[in-house]
């Protein structure tokens, strides 16, 4: 069935051009119409009935098959008055019962074109489509007009040249929208090769309408009929392939992706000023060149509001992207913050924010060569907290990290180990003397009185001193303070007042 529609066409065709005088093509014609009208219909209401199809396609495809039944009933009443009547006008183009009936199952289509869904999912696409749709049919009605009255009666004479005046404009513009629509709508209900064919079959056939009176006039009858029989052919051949893919393929609805911009209005004004040019060159200035000039002026004004419109949604678009650019630097700015508290938190002491374990032996890892560690361990602080409590003990630990805070240097690192052991490295080279001197200073600064609860407190310190050598691991530096550091808690041991009687000394320095 779709190779013979696609013979028919350019057999059509030749015959057009050859037919000068239309008889041949209106014995065809007629007979061929009624079978195309008949394919439309059958066809239509098979996709009508199809369960994939939803409700807008059922509804779509419904009002095709009426429309294609409507030209049937037409077409085949006009076949009966051509052959009672072969040398009649109304014969050649369709008399009052065959233009009623085109308009009518024209406007079923349109009527149905109007119940689908734009498929915009904001205001501003449907007013984008508006405008594009009024600047296209401004531009068909500027042609159509201007035509229709330079070419005057076109030879129509009695009730069909009052049924041509009457739905001829309208039939034209009935299908410059449903093909402008049919191109606009970024969801559509068929395939894209049947909506190709209903594209074509609708421009073909507003063509044919809108230019009836001029081919008419200049006797090119045969034109008009062949360009009726092709595009009732194109409008079958649509129906035949929705029907076949929607029965083998499912159904396909997708939205595609669509520019926020369509080139068809352009061409529209582009279009008009065409026109405008070649009336003056061809005629010269003549009333009916007021049409052109008014369908310009209103297309060109159309064009301008859908620029200032695409100007404010430009413009609006902007603000949000600087709003969401604005959001996302503070969430990146949120977000660095919290990294940052969440490395502090790991890498330090809650209790008197110094370094932790982790973060020193980081440092440890990282520092090779000379400098040195003190290990420091208090005396006197378990009593601290069994006395006055755990409240008392963390008091006196934070004091104890604000003056070892006080006495390290820039470079130095300075950790709470954990419980009340704490730890200095210094990446300055130091000399026993120097490290001994340091860690006098440090205990000294410790045992200094302290206020806690009311309570005036002392603890003492045992620092461990271990110097740094070439290729030693941090590892094993911390293990040397670490000896010292319990070395010193020996010797304090066999101090005067202990088991001993040796004053300990200030610090215990291991190589």
């Amino acid at each position: 069935m779709l190779l013979a529609l696609c013979l028919l066409v350019p057999a059509m065709v030749v015959t057009a051009v050859v037919d000068t005088g239309g008889r041949v093509v209106g014995a065809v014609a007629w007979p061929v119409l009624v079978v195309l009208a008949g394919v439309t219909a059958v066809n239509g209401f098979w996709t009508w009935r199809n369960p994939q199809a939803d409700a807008d396609d059922r509804r779509m495809w419904g009002a095709v098959g009426l429309a294609g039944a409507i030209f049937l009933l037409s077409d085949v009443w006009q076949f009966v008055v051509y052959l009672r009547a072969p040398a009649s006008m109304d014969s050649a183009i369709g008399g009052p019962v065959y233009s009623a009936g085109i308009f009518l199952g024209s406007l079923c289509m349109v009527l149905a074109l109007l119940t689908m869904p734009l498929g915009f999912a904001t205001r501003a696409e449907r007013g984008r489509f508006l405008l594009d749709a009024a600047t296209v049919l401004a531009f068909a009605a500027t042609l159509g007009c201007y035509f229709t009255v330079t070419a005057g009666a076109a030879g129509v004479a009695g009730a069909g040249r009052v049924i041509s005046l009457l739905f001829g404009p309208a039939i034209y513009m009935v299908a410059v929208f449903a093909l402008v629509k049919l191109l606009l709508m970024p969801v559509k209900p068929f395939r894209p090769l049947a909506g190709a064919l209903l594209s074509l079959a609708a421009g073909i056939e507003g063509a044919a309408t809108g230019f009836r009176p001029l081919l008419i006039t200049h006797g090119h009858v045969s034109w008009q009929q062949a360009a009726t029989v092709v595009a009732v052919a194109a409008l079958a051949a649509g129906t035949r392939v929705q029907y076949l893919q929607l029965r083998s393929g499912g159904r396909e609805r997708s939205r595609p992706q669509r520019r926020p911009y369509s080139l068809l209005p352009y061409a529209a004004v582009v279009g008009t000023f065409v026109m405008l040019i070649g009336v003056l060159a061809v005629t010269g200035w003549q009333p009916a060149t007021w049409i052109v000039v008014a369908g310009s002026a209103v297309s060109s004004a159309l064009v301008v509001v859908r620029q200032w419109t695409a100007f404010a949604d430009n413009a609006r678009l902007l603000e949000l992207l600087d709003a969401k650019v604005a959001e996302l630097h503070g969430s990146l700015a949120e977000r660095d913050r919290l990294a940052s508290e969440l490395e502090h938190l790991a890498f330090h002491d809650a209790l008197t924010g110094l370094a932790n374990r982790a973060l020193f032996q980081r440092h440890l890892a990282e520092h090779r060569g000379a400098g040195a560690v003190l290990l420091i361990d208090l005396d006197g602080f378990k009593p601290v907290n069994d006395t006055y409590g755990h409240a008392a003990g963390d008091t006196v630990l934070v004091a104890v990290a604000v003056r070892l805070r006080a006495g390290a240097g820039a470079d130095d690192v300075l950790a709470r180990l954990g419980g009340d052991e704490f730890a200095l490295l210094s990446r300055a080279a130091l000399t026993g003397d120097e490290a001994r001197a340091r860690a006098a200073d440090l205990a000294a600064a410790i045992e200094l009185p302290m206020t806690v609860l009311g309570q005036e407190l002392r603890v003492g310190a045992s620092i461990g001193i271990a110097l740094g050598r070439d290729g030693q691991t941090g590892d094993a530096l911390l293990h040397e303070a670490d000896l010292a550091m319990y070395a010193q808690k020996a010797a304090k041991c066999e101090a005067p007042g202990h088991r001993g009687g040796r004053t300990p000394p200030t610090a215990v320095v291991r190589r």
